[in-house]
């Protein structure tokens, strides 16, 4: 397949508030969750909108920064770590997931500075707030205001272990292509080609990408190839990619 993880910095980073908006999420009334208002007052923002937050130009340089347009952050996508990278990896690869914003808000918690690592829509859940960090641990005076924080507004805080996404990695390296190859692909109709798919696999059961894809004339079978990850995208179809990379050997089948 093509080469893994390109730079797209030739894009431009929007406002993810507006993916947001488009998805309805401003339609849809939050969950009543418990907070304590002391701890939740240790918190401060100037704005609670789902934004990207620009990533400095000296933070590129000093961490491990990597950059992407994504499907479900349809912008050019920033990450100062490979785990959160793969965690966008596997988020694109959840079909429950509708939408994420990567460092959506700019904070004070107890007058430190901080920018939670991703915002996650998902469908029938309250929204999400993600911290990665090694172990899943933060400090306790950290982690109970934002709890308590994002509770009033009906989001969940969470933290995840950096070892838990990275124990996924070819599963997220395999996503981060077919984003790649998606989102280049963003203006071709396969609306035909998703049937054609969808009545191979019916007819034929499990098969590989070789079987679908032509690999000595891949441009002939191209919307073919794009309407297959599509349907893997939106979890029509699924495919084995927790083993190996992604090739014309994978092999993939009907949902259910």
């Amino acid at each position: 397949m093509k080469e893994l993880n390109k730079p797209y910095s030739e894009q431009v980073i929007g406002d993810s508030s507006q993916i947001l908006e488009s998805k309805g999420e401003s339609d849809i009334p939050p969950p009543s969750l418990p907070y304590d208002p002391a701890l939740a007052r240790q918190v401060q923002a100037d704005l609670l909108e789902p934004c990207q937050q620009q990533t400095a130009p000296n933070i590129k340089t000093s961490c491990d920064f990597y950059a992407q347009a994504m499907l479900k952050h349809p912008f050019l996508s920033e990450f100062h770590s490979l785990a959160e990278y793969l965690h966008a990896g596997l988020l694109e690869g959840d079909p429950t997931v509708s939408s994420y914003v990567p460092h959506p808000f700019r904070l004070r918690v107890r007058g430190r500075l901080y920018t939670p690592d991703c915002y996650v829509v998902s469908d029938g859940k309250p929204r999400r707030v993600l911290e990665l960090r090694p172990g899943g641990e933060m400090p306790e005076e950290l982690q109970s205001p934002l709890q308590h924080f994002f509770a009033q507004y009906g989001m969940i805080f969470e933290v995840i272990s950096n070892e838990t996404v990275l124990a996924r990695e070819t599963e997220a390296k395999n996503w981060l292509e077919i984003a790649r190859i998606l989102y280049l692909a963003r203006d071709l109709s396969t609306t035909d080609a998703e049937q054609t798919v969808l009545e191979t696999l019916y007819e034929k059961g499990p098969c590989t990408l070789g079987v679908l894809i032509d690999p000595g004339d891949r441009e002939r079978t191209y919307p073919q190839e794009i309407a297959l990850f599509r349907l893997m995208h939106r979890g029509h179809v699924v495919g084995e990619l927790t083993t190996a990379a992604l090739d014309y050997d994978t092999e993939v089948m009907l949902c259910g």
